[in-house]
């Protein structure tokens, strides 16, 4: 007898689906320190991003409801933001809610969002040129220090929210 995939999951009560019950760390500084090796400020840059971006489309941490494309440079430490937005969000590069775009420049670089079902507007987080300038080849004795100033430096210096709305 053949099951459709579908039949095979089993019920479950804590999220509609079974594959999404994952936790948000608690510790969003050492889980980045867990799985991208180190903690650097393009993480950080993804992962305030990441928070911005479920606050804004008022959504939680693994839901999977935003699909995100993150436009950097293809080469470290820029990719590196793209970690810092799985674990900002719980979204995954493999359910596809993250995707990296090669940008030619620094200048170009921003992450863009939107709703899954194609509802409500479409969200730009631009990094500002003064914070990008800032983080930009920290040297390595100071990129702790570098990463934790901007994990509580303001939003508003460093990112821009764009917002586009579309017609349905």
């Amino acid at each position: 007898m053949v099951h459709s995939h579908k039949e095979s999951i089993p019920n479950t009560t804590a999220h509609p689906n079974v594959y999404k019950q994952g936790r948000e760390p608690e510790d969003w500084w050492s889980e980045i320190k867990r799985t991208h090796g180190h903690v650097g400020p393009w993480n950080v840059l993804g992962w305030r991003i990441g928070k911005a971006a479920l606050r804004e489309f008022d959504t939680s941490w693994g839901r999977h409801e935003i699909d995100m494309i993150c436009y950097v440079p293809l080469r470290t430490p820029y990719s590196c933001m793209a970690d810092g937005l799985i674990i900002g969000t719980g979204n995954a590069m493999g359910w596809l809610d993250i995707r990296l775009a090669e940008a030619i420049s620094l200048d170009v670089i921003h992450v863009c969002v939107r709703r899954k079902d194609d509802t409500g507007p479409i969200l730009i987080f631009k990094p500002r040129p003064k914070f990008l300038r800032h983080i930009d080849a920290p040297k390595p004795e100071v990129l702790e220090t570098l990463s934790r100033e901007c994990s509580t430096m303001d939003e508003s210096d460093i990112f821009d929210i764009q917002r586009i709305t579309t017609s349905s």
